[in-house]
């Protein structure tokens, strides 16, 4: 049976949300889940008159809640406050629809991303509309609405944004079987440029496509961290058994950074086989602290699942560029066909700006 959350009352959230001179009370903080029309009305004059300050934290605790807790849903609160005046509130908003299935928002996110005077919120929500490439590919959205979110971040990933945005415009592109799509990400991948390249591996791996394969497999004894970092992640979701035994030596390094090592640790989960259940079982006697002890043991259940249903990926799809070109066709703001991504040069001399 579903557990139900206790309902609060709005009249106390309100209320507290006004008094200023104490921090929001944590167990309020459900009180902002599933909100309807009336409570949404009242909260909006609540919130043109808080300081920016309470907002960002209301909204830092909110997204907190929701790493936690999968029965919350802010969604109403954070389309209240999509619009705010801070930037920061703006990029917390966007985060905390992480989880949002509904289409109708997706003409608005892209708003953002083309508009938004600020980068951060232009990149966060390019990041986001990553989610509705993916449900796109499931066939949980209308065909209308993936054609367009596709559409515009080609067009942010080789127009002239600054480079934040084109990089989470590129990984979200990676769950896209849209034809182009494997050319942009190979000409990241070709830049050398290391922000470029680890874009590009993040894509590869949300692809389900092992014609990345032999590319994932050659940055895992990268000297750039991060680039190791994407191309570990990139070998688990790509579920490469071919990269097994550099996983396995990485893992053994002195100087393997934490989070790098418990990424390998996933990847390895995923990938699955006899000589990585011996392995977890060996780390697992040896863990080093209880954060250690915990993902391992998340890893060990996650092994053990894919041992369960081997042969099924996330997005289980063969690439048919027939299908994929038909699917894609009468879209009247697609690119041209003459676009050529095979010699585009992605990276332009506005990046600079960025610096």
């Amino acid at each position: 049976m579903e557990e139900k959350i206790e309902r609060i009352k709005f009249s106390e959230v309100s209320a507290a949300l006004k008094d200023l001179d104490h921090p929001f009370p944590v167990r309020l903080l459900r009180g902002f889940s599933d909100l309807i029309s009336k409570e949404i009305k009242e909260l909006v004059s609540i919130w043109l008159e808080l300081p920016v300050q309470r907002k960002q934290n209301l909204l830092e605790d909110l997204e907190e809640i929701t790493e936690k807790d999968t029965l919350v849903n802010f969604d109403e609160l954070a389309k209240m406050v999509i619009a705010d005046g801070d930037p920061m509130v703006r990029v917390l908003a966007l985060r905390l629809l992480w989880e949002c299935e509904d289409a109708k928002i997706v003409p608005g996110i892209i708003e953002i991303m083309l508009t938004d005077p600020d980068e951060a919120v232009r990149a966060t929500s390019a990041a986001l509309l990553g989610r509705f490439v993916y449900l796109g590919e499931l066939d949980s959205i209308p065909d209308a609405v993936k054609i367009s979110v596709v559409k515009n971040l080609l067009e942010v990933v080789t127009g002239e944004d600054l480079i934040q945005v084109r990089l989470r415009a590129l990984e979200s592109l990676g769950y896209s079987s849209h034809p182009k799509v494997p050319a942009v990400i190979k000409s990241a991948y070709d830049s050398n440029e290391n922000q470029w390249v680890s874009s590009a591996l993040c894509a590869m791996g949300r692809s389900a496509d092992d014609q990345w394969t032999d590319l994932v497999l050659n940055k895992l004894d990268s000297s750039d961290s991060e680039i190791v970092f994407e191309a570990v992640r990139a070998a688990g979701d790509l579920e490469l058994t071919s990269a097994v035994d550099q996983l396995l030596l990485l893992i053994e390094e002195d100087d393997c950074e934490s989070e790098l090592r418990l990424a390998t640790i996933w990847s390895l989960s995923q990938i699955g086989g006899d000589e990585v259940k011996v392995k977890l079982d060996e780390l697992l006697q040896g863990a080093e602290n209880d954060e250690e002890l915990n993902w391992i043991e998340k890893a060990v259940e996650n092994l053990e699942l894919s041992g369960n249903s081997e042969g099924l990926d996330l997005l289980d799809f063969e690439r048919d560029e027939d299908n994929e070109l038909q699917d894609f066709e009468g879209d009247e703001g697609e690119l041209d066909d003459e676009d050529e991504f095979e010699s585009l040069n992605i990276l332009n001399g506005d990046d600079e700006e960025d610096e």
